[in-house]
């Protein structure tokens, strides 16, 4: 893309930027608690989405399920639609004072729920979750990953952070018209766990120590706490118990040091990126965990969006109109 129209599209971007965040300034976007209602419609499946294109089944590594999505903004330029050349093993872009001054546009990484176990980037709901993040500008990579049991934990997480350093390969930002400097990602039930932890060990990555990092974190219903710490009284059901074992590849809680490690309770650091948490009040994983999650991240100083829905809405099926805005509105926030 050349210069001239990257800079008029940074200028566009600015103005509907401002605009939208002026119409949604009532929606929470700093370090703030609220407790809403929700509609029953998951709003991005209700929407047709003219002009965004879906780059289907890009490999960001070898195996079957290590594979993305790319959802493009209308603005896009044709060549975008391509697969992207491959790089060398770089996980960061070379010259990192280049990556800042880049005009690119922001982009998700988005991963799909399914308890660790199941779920696919391309089914409907997440297909149109990740449309209607493109529809609101952001180049948004939706990611599959490898599951449990076959592929315990760390594997999921290994597949979620090299798709994450893929996103940030010279070629890929080139090729989707990028910008390093502002990347988010966006998780629900299962992918907000990885998308947490993602977040809270960031630090230690490759791409982090080279300047590439995460700024923003949306997590939809995320389990945070895997340890035993979950299986009481106020914990999660016996059958979900089951699921996190065999995620975590334990027979029980009692000898399972990957449960600590696991779970992003135990990793946030005051680098860690502003977090925006959704979870209902009556939902199958306990609203304890994003409560006791919300106050850690902030006594690290880690800015804190947390929004209570009222009701049973798990994951994804928070998102009705208001609270899609809402994530827009703190992607948009966050990522400039």
């Amino acid at each position: 893309m050349k210069s001239g129209r990257r800079t008029v599209l940074a200028l566009v971007a600015a103005v509907v930027a401002l605009g939208a965040v002026a119409s949604c300034s009532t929606d929470p976007v700093g370090d703030e608690n609220a407790t809403v209602t929700a509609d029953s419609v998951i709003y991005p499946l209700s929407l047709e989405y003219h002009g965004i294109d879906v780059v289907a089944d890009v490999p960001y590594g070898t195996a079957p399920l290590q594979r993305l999505d790319v959802c493009l903004p209308a603005d896009s330029a044709p060549e975008t639609t391509a697969t992207p050349t491959a790089t060398p093993s770089a996980t960061a872009t070379a010259d990192p004072a280049a990556a800042a001054a880049a005009t690119g546009r922001p982009a998700v990484l988005m991963i799909h729920g399914g308890s660790w176990s199941h779920g696919d980037k391309a089914t409907a709901a997440y297909r149109s979750v990740c449309k209607y993040l493109a529809s609101e500008g952001f180049v948004t990579f939706n990611v599959d990953y490898r599951l449990a049991p076959t592929d315990p934990f760390p594997a999921g997480l290994d597949d979620v952070r090299r798709a994450l350093d893929y996103v940030f390969r010279p070629a890929t930002l080139e090729t989707y018209d990028v910008d390093s400097q502002r990347v988010g990602v966006f998780g629900g039930s299962a992918g907000g766990n990885l998308a947490a932890m993602l977040a809270v060990t960031d630090h230690e990555s490759a791409a982090y120590a080279e300047g590439d990092r995460i700024r923003a974190v949306v997590d939809l219903s995320g389990p945070t706490n895997l340890t035993s710490r979950s299986t009481r009284a106020d914990g999660v059901s016996a059958s979900f118990q089951r699921k996190q074992l065999l995620y975590l590849g334990c027979r029980t809680y009692a000898k399972c040091p990957a449960a600590t490690r696991a779970s992003p309770e135990y990793h946030v650091t005051s680098d860690t990126a502003p977090f925006f948490i959704g979870h209902s009040t009556d939902e199958f994983i306990p609203l304890w965990e994003s409560q006791e999650f919300a106050a850690t991240l902030r006594s690290h100083d880690v800015p804190v969006t947390f929004v209570q829905v009222e009701g049973t809405a798990h994951s994804i099926a928070q998102l009705d109109e208001a609270m899609s805005r809402r994530v827009a509105t703190f992607l948009r926030t966050q990522l400039g």
